[in-house]
């Protein structure tokens, strides 16, 4: 029964988690306004308010890609574990509290995107929860037996080089903000790229190599 309760209780934290996400995809492109132009506009006015727009679809995309690689990085994790303990589901609260912040966040840069405080605050953000999430994956990997047992030892090592690149990044991205705020961008929008077409570090063929035995 137990045993039970457990399970029930990590599928209501992969469901919460999977719907924030979502809602915070989905206010992301809520930002992005249509532009309004007279009813006989000419193509010098809509080639302004398409620039005008411009910074709010740029934001949009690189948030859109950072958000997609938190999750993507989460569900790995996730399918991995036995169940969620008391130190892992508080982790994962701020976690989502910092993952909820990013369309303000990204509404802040795309309004003033030469304004070193916007900049830093949406770095920080990012910053906060990548740090979280390495958090959490250090306590799974490395302070508990939540971790399905066949992923090696080797294999968790290797991701966790990987994991905490991400709050290394936004924390340099930072700093080089207060030479010029477009250096921090270009690292918010290399950032998920880097994730993306990294060589996958799949901690699932552990437990493939583990079943074919």
């Amino acid at each position: 029964m137990a045993q039970l309760r457990t399970l029930g209780a990590s599928k209501r934290m992969e469901a919460l988690t999977d719907g924030i996400f979502a809602i915070v995809a989905t206010i992301l492109v809520l930002e992005i306004k249509v532009p309004k132009l007279p009813e006989n506009y000419s193509n010098e006015e809509m080639a302004h308010a398409m620039r005008e727009i411009m910074p709010y679809l740029f934001a949009f995309i690189f948030s859109f890609l950072n958000v997609l690689i938190f999750w993507f990085n989460h569900d790995t994790i996730s399918r991995t574990l036995f169940y969620f303990d008391r130190k892992l589901t508080f982790l994962n609260f701020f976690f989502l509290l910092f993952i909820s912040l990013i369309p303000f966040t990204t509404a802040f840069v795309s309004e003033y995107p030469m304004s070193r405080e916007a900049v830093a605050a949406y770095g920080l953000v990012l910053f906060l929860a990548s740090l979280v999430a390495a958090l959490m994956y250090h306590h799974i990997a490395f302070r508990s037996d939540m971790m399905h047992p066949s992923v090696s030892l080797v294999t968790r090592r290797r991701i966790w080089r990987k994991v905490i690149v991400g709050p290394m990044a936004f924390l340099i991205a930072i700093m080089l903000g207060l030479l010029h705020p477009v250096i921090p961008i270009f690292v918010y929008i290399i950032m998920p790229l880097f994730f993306m077409f990294m060589p996958a570090i799949d901690m699932m063929e552990d437990l493939e190599k583990k079943n074919a035995e």
